[in-house]
């Protein structure tokens, strides 16, 4: 006779993802601020006690949300390939554009996991930080085979203007090659041998 807990299990992940994918459609229509652990039970058909017992507060639930669409960027990755680029440059500038126009896509939500992102766990942090090193990674195979120093900290320094340059596609509805370009001239510095 077996167990009902692997049914229980399986019932409860199902409800989860229920709930995150409404908490992602409400979070991004109307902002992080202007919904309630309330209204995502009340869309989920559950109550917000159930919703609390899933082990999801509103700041698991934002986070949960951008664990998700990290990993449809993650899944769309194309390795560096190395007969492709003659120079790093050229891969990472490629690289970012891709990533911009992903991340442009997904404003929004985006915006929201920006500006309270402060707020969730340190556990929710370290698997999003980790999944930034996956992001990261072709970027840190093109530097190492062009034969950069200091990888990890270009790869940072990489990082950090990403976000300058997306900055203006949420303050300026900047389209992908124009966040590009407004980091051209610092990322080149970075890519200095």
């Amino acid at each position: 006779m077996s167990s009902p807990k692997p049914i229980a299990n399986l019932k409860s992940q199902q409800r989860t993802a229920e709930v995150i994918k409404i908490a992602h459609k409400l979070f991004e229509a109307r902002g992080y601020e202007d919904v309630g652990v309330r209204e995502i039970a009340k869309e989920a058909g559950i109550s917000p006690m159930q919703v609390y017992r899933l082990g999801l507060d509103k700041q698991d639930l934002l986070a949960e949300v951008i664990l998700i669409v990290n990993q449809e960027m993650i899944d769309l990755i194309k390795p560096f390939s190395t007969g492709k680029y003659k120079k790093a440059a050229a891969f990472i500038e490629a690289y970012l554009l891709d990533l911009y126009r992903q991340d442009i896509s997904i404003k929004s939500i985006r915006k929201e996991g920006a500006a309270f992102g402060w707020k969730w766990s340190g556990k929710y942090e370290a698997l999003i930080i980790a999944q930034l090193m996956q992001i990261l990674k072709p970027i840190a195979d093109c530097l190492a085979h062009f034969k950069y120093d200091d990888i990890e900290a270009r790869c940072y320094a990489i990082w950090s203007l990403y976000y300058v340059g997306y900055r203006n596609a949420v303050m300026n509805n900047a389209d992908a090659s124009e966040c590009l370009e407004g980091i051209k001239p610092s990322l080149w510095i970075c890519l200095k041998h």
